[in-house]
């Protein structure tokens, strides 16, 4: 694969409104009711860490207004009398009897939770980002840091510590933290960006294109969970397919699809795999008028490999699909049976255009 330079992505990122970008994020963490939930300063955000910022911030304050959930935290503390369960090793150690005290552990209803230090974490970050002057109007992020300012003093209670991505594989939100999942998604978001870059334009957005992992992972779950939202006569889901040999055999690789469509009327099928290479946003004279063989050889295997499991597999169709940011392309072929488009979905238009295109595509 050829790597684009951080030049290039960074031009790139400038040509994605933040905007999309963000109704991506809220495809792929499933909280696409969020869409209509934005106000007039955080629609104009400048930048995606400004964006973020804005919205973790106006999450954060409905938590705060409605109280910041308490739970119930293990304590181990000296104290007169007993509580809880003594730590006789520690009382033996300290010699804690002869002063007339005990320790012990407990566990006590607390603000000081798990997912309100992360959030306390991730808004001082924030407050105290120079970068956010740097891509935002200046007396719009000085309004900003202030908000965030005014929050970490509101969050009376919780621990400033330092959060690394071992807090966030720890973290387990239940339907009770519904209020949680929006902001604890961005600190997670935020975190994963924090990424250095020398690049002119927007930082966390380069950061995020220049990620591989991090961009196919979020292309993938917005082109699945959007299907699940507007596709309602469509079953949606990621699908291990099994290889058709006569004999198994433990090192055949895994096929697993990443969107497979079965219409529930006649069981029709497409199945979708989406691609993100960074080479495809920039012109690439070694490419231009060839398809990259490797992907059409797996769409093809995906098809042709499971032909006998009934009418809806031996007909179905597939779909290469890459994100762009000059304009939609699309192609279709016919190999034995299986209609194959390669497509791409210019995400630098309105919304709007975007999920007519989406659905006609899909269609």
């Amino acid at each position: 694969m050829i790597m684009d330079t951080d030049k290039t992505i960074a031009k790139t990122a400038s040509k994605i409104p933040i905007l999309n970008v963000w109704y991506m994020l809220l495809y792929a963490w499933d909280m696409a009711h969020w869409k209509g939930r934005l106000n007039a300063g955080i629609a104009d955000s400048t930048s995606l860490l400004g964006l973020l910022a804005q919205i973790l911030a106006e999450s954060a304050e409905h938590l705060v207004r409605q109280q910041l959930r308490r739970s119930h935290e293990p304590h181990h503390e000296t104290i007169r009398g007993i509580r809880g369960r003594i730590d006789f090793a520690t009382c033996i150690k300290k010699r804690t009897f002869e002063r007339g005290t005990a320790s012990c552990r407990f566990s006590e209803l607390s603000v000081d939770t798990l997912k309100n230090r992360i959030l306390l974490a991730t808004l001082h970050r924030m407050s105290r980002d120079t970068r956010l002057a740097l891509n935002d109007n200046t007396e719009q992020a000085g309004q900003l840091r202030q908000r965030l300012h005014t929050l970490i003093r509101e969050m009376q209670g919780v621990t400033l510590t330092q959060i690394s991505a071992s807090d966030f594989s720890r973290l387990q939100l239940t339907r009770n933290d519904q209020d949680y999942f929006l902001p604890i998604s961005i600190c997670s978001m935020i975190h994963r960006l924090e990424m250095p870059t020398e690049s002119v334009g927007d930082h966390a957005l380069v950061a995020l294109l220049r990620d591989e992992v991090a961009f196919h992972k979020l292309f993938e779950r917005f082109v699945r969970n959007f299907c699940r939202c507007h596709l309602h006569g469509y079953e949606v889901k990621a699908e291990n397919l099994e290889w058709p040999t006569e004999e198994k055999c433990k090192f055949m690789p895994i096929m697993q699809t990443d969107i497979s469509l079965t219409r529930k009327s006649d069981k029709m099928r497409l199945v979708i795999d989406t691609k993100y290479y960074t080479s495809l946003f920039a012109a690439n004279r070694h490419e231009t008028d060839k398809f990259r063989s490797g992907h059409l050889y797996q769409i093809y295997a995906y098809l042709r490999s499971q032909e006998e499991k009934g009418d809806g597999f031996k007909n179905a169709s597939g779909m290469l699909l890459y994100p762009a940011v000059e304009q939609d392309f699309y192609e279709t072929v016919t190999m034995q049976g299986h209609d194959i488009s390669v497509a791409t979905i210019n995400l630098n238009q309105p919304w709007k255009t975007i999920e007519s295109r989406l659905l006609q595509l899909f269609h």
